[in-house]
């Protein structure tokens, strides 16, 4: 049998944000943490900054929840994707039909232009939505203790 499964995040401070012409800077002080996920349902835990020692509430989602969560956004993908190319096919068909003189394009052709545009965007906004869901959330915090982020440890071949 199998232990507790376990996800490795980092807690994330931002040290320093600095906009320039065409770049921006951003310094930031990270720590590890490795995380059990619970059997079932959500868990909060507190994990501490390394930087300004203050207490960052999280909310670590068992494992069946995270992988529902990740094929919901990568359904989502999917759908946006199909209706995108719908609606930008029947946008095309119209707009390239002749009309005779006087008579205007129907209605639902710049709906469809707008919701092709649309999915166009969505699709992948939630691909990578699904790809990067941990099912690790930073609860809000208040004023003194934002400025902190929750990313995931990727591990890398050596």
């Amino acid at each position: 049998m199998r232990g507790p499964k376990t996800v490795k995040v980092a807690v994330r401070h931002l040290s320093g944000d600095v906009g320039r012409r065409r770049t921006r800077a951003v310094t930031w002080a990270a720590r590890d943490f490795r995380l059990v996920r619970p059997a079932v349902g959500r868990d909060r835990v507190e994990l501490e900054c390394p930087v300004c020692t203050g207490s960052v509430l999280a909310e670590v989602s068992d494992h069946a929840r995270t992988r529902r969560v990740r094929n919901v956004w990568a359904a989502v993908s999917v759908v946006s994707l199909l209706m995108s190319v719908v609606a930008l096919g029947y946008a095309l068909h119209e707009g390239g039909r002749a009309l005779p003189g006087g008579q205007s394009l129907p209605v639902l052709f710049p709906v469809g232009v707008i919701i092709a545009l649309a999915g166009l965007v969505m699709t992948p906004t939630a691909w990578v939505r699904s790809r990067h869901h941990i099912g690790v959330t930073l609860l809000d915090a208040p004023g003194p203790r934002r400025g902190h982020r929750i990313v995931a440890v990727r591990q890398t071949l050596r």
